[in-house]
């Protein structure tokens, strides 16, 4: 069976929270997904998440006919479900009742955004079927974002892992949709010039998504204002800037503070190194008590740097210490990703990795062989190209090959089959088999596995109570494998 949910930080843990807090969290819906991806559970914990779930995904052995009756089946097995679902039978009735709930989210102990409108009838539903990407049967109905105006005090200016610099917007505190507002999103100097934001002009805000508030220009007022000077040097190490594009970068990767900081908690993420309980923090401590500003540094830490850092006591010290070894045997795809390059993220470094299946061989890719791979275009292709032309890059990787760090590509084994080069898509649920155990068989076969039917997809596997992806697949003229072939097929 899977169950599918929501996890959320309600509102009252997150003031809670910031009350105790060193450093405290600037919003719930970020606070939630920070504890979720964090690999230190007593951390996640210590966030007090809710959960809510609102669907089956798939079940064994049983079907439903309504949505009101898998909220009723999720209850009935003790899971939570938010206390609100209504069913309307008529359009003016359900645009009457937006209006009300549009005014009762702000005494809610969540951030809301919208609502989702579904077909309750299960049949109907799969009639309907799907798009490509989204259920015919559902939409996502979101509120109007809400606007204030305030004055803008100053402009800071923070460094990111790449070193990108961006602008922040501090704000004279002004509340909106229950919330005291500080600060604000300005994207680059470009976006600050074409919105005409000055120093101490007032600003029409606008908190989207009743997350992130964003400045979206200028109103008139009769107080003086002075420009905002674009910076030539980083506010972190003094380095002189460079403009690439709409953006300016600090090119002092070795030695800039913030850079160094989130570069090491990249590094060790959990798609990356996956050094567990590696936080900020700990990167903050490493740089500031033991001047470790280089990856490799990581390797040659030893027990006794360790233990005498804030916090750190005999079992913290030797668990992060095995973590760290342990991270040593890595595939090829996550050290890529880990290394930091500019525009790369999880998917591209994997593309990287089935492509050229060694670190050696995309460390001498050609621009013009990279924009071949997967999704890559120039841009991306000039980045790893770049990353890779740097000779401090190259002493560092092979460092960390020479302490032991071992990235390793595995190469599935594929046998011929009529999967072979075939895009596949599953639905429903075949006796003896997981969903996890057909995917698998199917790559192995050499299969791709889509998870939504198209006119590309060339086999849909079909078990027991299948989903409107059957539908789907008779509509297209697709070719069905059903539960009895399959088991052929695999015997």
């Amino acid at each position: 069976v899977e169950i599918q949910g929501e996890g959320l930080m309600p509102l009252s843990a997150l003031e809670e929270y910031n009350k105790t807090a060193s450093e405290p969290l600037k919003n719930a819906r970020n606070a939630a997904a920070g504890a979720l991806r964090n690999l230190d559970t007593r951390i996640t914990a210590e966030r007090k998440l809710a959960a809510y779930f609102y669907n089956v995904g798939y079940i064994e052995g049983k079907t439903f006919t309504s949505h009101r009756e898998v909220l009723e089946f999720i209850k009935e097995n003790r899971l939570p479900v938010f206390d609100y679902a209504k069913a309307f039978h008529n359009i003016y009735d359900l645009i009457e009742e937006i209006k009300v709930l549009d005014e009762k989210r702000k005494e809610l102990d969540l951030l809301t955004d919208g609502l989702v409108i579904k077909i309750d009838d299960i049949r109907t539903r799969e009639v309907l079927g799907y798009t490509n990407r989204f259920p015919r049967w559902a939409m996502a109905y979101k509120f109007e974002a809400e606007e204030t105006s305030t004055r803008l005090l100053e402009v800071v200016w923070n460094v990111g892992r790449t070193g990108k610099v961006t602008p922040i917007a501090i704000l004279e505190p002004v509340e909106i949709g229950g919330v005291t507002v500080r600060r604000a999103t300005l994207n680059n100097y470009d976006d600050i010039e074409r919105k005409g934001v000055r120093i101490n002009s007032r600003v029409l805000i606008r908190r989207s998504n009743d997350v992130i508030p964003e400045i979206l220009g200028t109103l008139e007022d009769d107080g003086e204002t002075y420009p905002i000077e674009k910076p030539t040097h980083c506010p972190a190490c003094n380095s002189e800037l460079y403009q690439d594009g709409v953006h300016i970068f600090c090119p002092n990767s070795l030695s800039c503070k913030p850079q160094l900081v989130a570069r090491l908690v990249h590094f060790a993420s959990r798609d990356a190194m996956n050094i567990e309980g590696f936080s900020e923090k700990t990167a903050e401590l490493l740089l500031e008590e033991l001047d470790l500003r280089e990856l490799p540094q990581l390797y040659e830490l030893k027990f006794d740097d360790l233990i005498k850092l804030e916090g750190f006591k005999e079992k913290k010290t030797n668990n992060l210490l095995n973590a760290i070894e342990r991270s040593k045997e890595v595939s090829l795809a996550s050290f890529i990703y880990a290394l930091g390059i500019r525009n790369v993220g999880i998917k591209t470094a994997t593309d990287l990795a089935n492509h050229y299946k060694s670190l050696d061989n995309i460390m001498k890719a050609t621009r013009e062989e990279l924009v071949q791979v997967g999704e890559i275009g120039p841009v991306i292709a000039d980045s790893i190209v770049e990353f890779f032309e740097d000779e401090e890059i190259h002493k560092a990787i092979d460092r960390l090959l020479a302490l032991g760090v071992n990235p390793v590509y595995e190469e599935m084994e594929r046998e011929e089959s009529i999967f072979t080069g075939k895009t596949v898509v599953i639905t429903g649920t075949i006796e003896g088999f997981t969903r996890k155990e057909i995917k698998e068989y199917v790559e192995r076969m050499g299969g791709k596995v889509s998870s939504s039917v198209s006119r590309k997809t060339d086999y849909v596997i079909v078990g027991r109570d299948p989903g409107s992806k059957y539908n789907k697949a008779v509509e297209l003229g697709i070719e069905i494998i059903d539960e009895e072939r399959f088991k052929e097929l695999v015997n």
